[in-house]
């Protein structure tokens, strides 16, 4: 003999069958948090609209200099080329206390000391790095960078930048700030 409880969940279980029997499982959204890496950040919108994420991964080089791959992926304003852009505090105090000073314009940095995001070149002295978006508006990127001024066992901080036009931007997304260390 079945008891009343028994009689009322049994609708219930049923519904709940056929509910998971009928949707199927969402694919996880690559915009939606940072790509894969040893230190990640989201990106975040201060001018315009857009979201993502960024990584840095670094990796060993022989000759004991930093040497990495970074990863972006945005959906922001679509058909938009972005400059790839940091801001790494470097050769100055407070080089790692995880602040980014040079992103926020604060001391030991100054105008003096060069625009706060230098956009990156492929290699060191490669050409600009620019990642464009398609007419959804999303946008990947993953490339290798090297830097023969971080020696091996440096930490610093760095805050990224993915920007459409840095004198009159209408679309400005950066990170958070990343403490890195060189291996």
């Amino acid at each position: 003999m079945r008891t009343r409880t028994s009689r009322l969940l049994a609708p219930l279980a049923v519904a709940l069958a056929l509910l998971s029997a009928c949707t199927s499982p969402t694919e996880p959204d690559p915009f939606g948090e940072p790509p894969p890496g040893t230190y990640q950040s989201a990106l975040v919108a201060v001018v315009g609209t857009g979201e993502g994420g960024t990584s840095v991964t670094p990796v060993a080089h022989a000759s004991g200099i930093f040497a990495g791959t970074m990863r972006f992926r945005v959906r922001a304003k679509p058909n938009t080329t972005y400059k790839v852009q940091r801001a790494a505090d470097v050769n100055k105090p407070g080089n790692d206390d995880g602040v980014c000073q040079r992103a926020e314009g604060a001391a030991p940095w100054s105008p003096a000391d060069g625009p706060a995001f230098v956009q990156f070149p492929i290699p060191f002295t490669g050409p600009l790095v620019v990642m464009t978006t398609d007419s959804k508006g999303e946008g990947t990127l993953d490339y290798p960078y090297e830097s023969p001024q971080i020696p091996r066992g440096y930490r610093f901080d760095v805050r990224m930048r993915l920007v459409d036009d840095e004198n009159a931007p209408t679309s400005d997304l950066r990170s958070g700030c990343m403490t890195i260390e060189v291996l």
